[in-house]
């Protein structure tokens, strides 16, 4: 009697869970919103679980960095936009002479209100933020930040030196990582200066572990397969950097690999970069020291770069400005190549040695992966300094370093500069002679063409 009792009730209890999922379904055949909301939440269930697993299986290639993060929480130019936005910017030649660190050293003094020590200088305590303090918050809100790290950070243990075989202090190196910068290139005429390459694996190791992106240093030519890389708000960015000299210092007392310009080499990374990345920047260390034009073989390999589909080429060692321009390869692709952004900070002492810029402009990729650099900005610079007395060896005396852009320097200024005494005995060259603003403006625009200045210059 109980089994038949239970046999009937599991019979009613079945027909009842049938009759309810029929209900269920001629409801929703009924009421197709329903239907799709349901069907929506399926959709984004699913989607949560694909993307937990792809967490799981990341990986990058070799000689690529990127940010946590930078994939899932793309910029985008405007409200609803597909396209991801990454901002660059990129300044010159960081040249730290003996003026500039014995300036540092009695900043650092002045502001613990005690006499500065010179010697030793691999011990001695340094303030070079000051230098930077007006171009600060520039290279701070840069999605990515370039410099020329034109005087190595070779090891204080190895002491400090200048001009011609330059050692920069760490402090130096310090404040380029505190201000932001992303990316350092050490490939220029300067990378062999202790005789061999003991200060480029020191450059390159100090600015790798503070977690910075080293260009232009390759351990051995096998090295030379792996492209850096930097992936920034969905968009990836390969960074090739070549040198035309290391000053006469042969490449054969390094084990590292020196990237000078070859056109096999050359061909060969933008092929792999190509391969990885969204986007290609070069960093070229060419042409003729304070000339104002670029020679045959800047022009030569510049062309060979927009032929292979370079998008952006940052020159650099003429300490003076050079144009900048557009090449339209056969494909109808467009290269930026700026030839000179000049000196960032030296103790130069030529006046047309302390005009330069910086030069900033936006990745834009597109819903379709295409790739534009839009934006662009030759922000110039001055590097300005008062004279002082000489206190460590090579010291020109020159004190109070301070970046300026050019809009905001005045004749005043201008006429404190040490420049104006230099001027007496150097061959001038700044356009309209002596060193003075109005002086500076019209060499600006001489060599620069307008579209690429700020406003006021226009």
């Amino acid at each position: 009697m109980k089994k038949s009792v239970l046999s009937f009730l599991t019979t009613i209890f079945v027909l009842a869970v049938a009759a309810s999922i029929i209900s269920i379904l001629w409801f929703m055949s009924s009421n197709p919103a329903v239907s799709e909301d349901l069907s929506a939440v399926s959709v984004i269930s699913g989607a949560v679980s694909s993307g937990t697993n792809s967490g799981n299986n990341d990986s990058s290639g070799g000689g690529s960095t990127s940010e946590p993060g930078d994939e899932s929480n793309p910029n985008t130019s405007e409200p609803g936009s597909q396209k991801s936005v990454v901002s660059f910017l990129a300044c010159p030649d960081n040249i730290i002479h003996p003026s500039v660190y014995a300036d540092a050293i009695e900043r650092a003094a002045a502001k613990k209100g005690v006499a500065p020590v010179y010697t030793p200088l691999a011990t001695a305590e340094y303030d070079f933020m000051p230098i930077y303090e007006f171009v600060a918050a520039d290279i701070a809100k840069a999605d990515i930040a370039y410099v020329n790290v034109e005087t190595l950070i070779g090891g204080n243990e190895n002491g400090i030196s200048g001009y011609p075989m330059f050692n920069t202090p760490e402090a130096a190196g310090e404040t380029l990582v505190e201000l932001g910068f992303d990316v350092f290139n050490v490939a220029h005429n300067h990378m062999l200066d202790s005789g061999n390459d003991k200060y480029l694996k020191n450059c390159y190791k100090f600015f790798t572990e503070r977690g910075g992106t080293v260009i232009g240093y390759y351990a051995n030519e096998a090295a030379t397969n792996n492209i850096p890389i930097i992936t920034k708000n969905g968009i990836r960015i390969a960074l090739l950097s070549y040198t035309s000299s290391t000053n006469g210092i042969s490449a054969s007392t390094s084990s590292s690999y020196i990237p000078y310009f070859n056109e096999n080499l050359i061909r060969k990374q933008v092929e792999l970069a190509k391969q990885q990345a969204d986007c290609i920047i070069v960093s070229a260390h060419w042409g003729i020291e304070d000339t104002f034009t670029p020679n045959s073989e800047q022009k030569s390999y510049a062309k060979l770069f927009s032929d292979l589909g370079v998008d952006v080429v940052v020159g650099m060692h003429p300490h003076v400005i050079q144009p900048i321009n557009w090449i339209t390869n056969s494909s109808g692709k467009k290269t930026l190549v700026a030839y000179s952004l000049g000196n960032f900070i030296s103790g130069m002492q030529e006046s047309y040695e302390l005009l330069g810029g910086t030069l900033s402009f936006d990745i834009v990729k597109d819903e379709t992966g295409n790739v534009t650099i839009e934006n662009v900005l030759f922000n110039p610079t001055v590097t300005h300094y008062t004279k002082g007395v000489s206190k460590v060896k090579n010291d020109t005396g020159q004190r109070n370093y301070k970046i300026y852009y050019l809009e905001h320097y005045t004749e005043e200024l201008a006429s404190q500069h040490a420049a104006v005494i230099w001027d007496k005995t150097h061959k001038l060259t700044l356009v309209g002679g002596a060193f003075s603003k109005e002086n500076l403006v019209k060499t600006l625009k001489t060599y620069i063409d307008a579209e690429f200045l700020p406003d006021a210059f226009k």
